[in-house]
């Protein structure tokens, strides 16, 4: 590690440790500390260029060289966050329920493990990843999936009589699970990390796009049952377009979005929504930008207003 490196380290270090981030994962660290470099540039770069920081170095080169020590922080905490999520958040169990060849739930998790530290490799896909690391490491899909399955309505229908899904409720929940893990693989597997729009926002896919990611996502992760995979990139499909896409697709796209700026442990003011509430209403009204389905995003919201979500 050259000088320069190590003092860039050192002064990432300290806002790596700021109180104020406690509770965000590592990539929302990584993503609220380059959005704080870049807006405070003017502000910081006077000291930042004195002697004893990078004195002979220009703006862009100093902010490429805390950018990239930022990396290594957040890289350092994924990988324990990886294991940690694979062993203890979720099981694999469902994969033996499904048409597709032999393979234990122990060999899936496995490549299921590189998959993930391939997708955090790439940028686009690595800001993707973001969401789904937080729905399933902190719980939320969890709770969320017991009520659903609790009420047996509208969810809970499309889930067992729609997608036909012959497997135990907690199994379901880790199918979800696996889903929103392989979502960012549309933007790995994409052109310099930008997937062909659908025409109706950036954040949709066409089906043809879907269908040729599908494939090479299956490729990596080969022990996995390529419905699991098909769904995950479908998830990003418009459900305005594609009805018949899969419920467990149309979930891992809700709860994507909605964990990508989850704080868990947020304090609500007396007499305000509830975070989840709030967000899940806010939905109901943008569904069709985002794709999303009305009738998931309604009893989603219910729940979380039953539950001071």
């Amino acid at each position: 590690m050259s000088v320069e490196q190590e003092k860039a380290a050192t002064f990432v270090g300290r806002l790596w440790e700021n109180p104020s981030l406690s509770g965000l994962s590592p990539l929302q660290k990584e993503e609220q500390l380059i959005q704080f470099l870049e807006i405070n540039g003017t502000t910081l770069q006077p000291t930042l260029a004195s002697s004893a920081f990078f004195p002979d170095l220009p703006w862009p080169r100093i902010l490429e060289l805390l950018k990239s020590a930022l990396s290594d922080f957040a890289n350092k905490a994924l990988s324990p966050l990886y294991e940690a999520i694979l062993e203890r958040k979720m099981d694999f169990s469902f994969t033996l329920h499904m048409a597709h060849q032999s393979s234990t739930p122990l060999a899936v998790k496995t490549q299921m493990g590189q998959f993930l530290t391939a997708l955090s490799g790439q940028i686009n896909s690595r800001k993707e990843l973001t969401g789904p690391l937080m729905g399933v490491g902190t719980g939320v899909i969890n709770r969320y999936m017991e009520k659903i399955f609790q009420r047996q309505k509208y969810i809970s229908f499309e889930l067992r009589k729609v997608q036909r899904l012959k497997i135990s409720s907690n199994e379901v929940t880790d199918l979800v699970k696996a889903t929103m893990l392989i979502r960012p693989s549309v933007q790995f597997f994409s052109p310099d990390g930008q997937p062909a729009s659908s025409g109706r926002n950036l954040f949709l896919i066409s089906s043809a796009f879907a269908g040729k990611v599908t494939k090479e996502a299956a490729k990596s992760l080969n022990l996995m049952p390529e419905a699991v995979v098909k769904a995950g990139v479908n998830s990003s499909l418009s459900f305005q377009d594609n009805p018949y896409m899969e419920s467990t697709a149309r979930l891992a796209a809700v709860f994507s979005h909605r964990c990508r700026n989850l704080k868990p442990g947020m304090k609500v003011d007396r007499g305000a929504e509830s975070s989840d509430k709030s967000w899940f209403n806010v939905a109901r009204k943008n569904y069709k930008f985002y794709g999303f389905d009305l009738d998931m995003l309604v009893e989603l919201h219910g729940i979380a207003a039953e539950n001071g979500w």
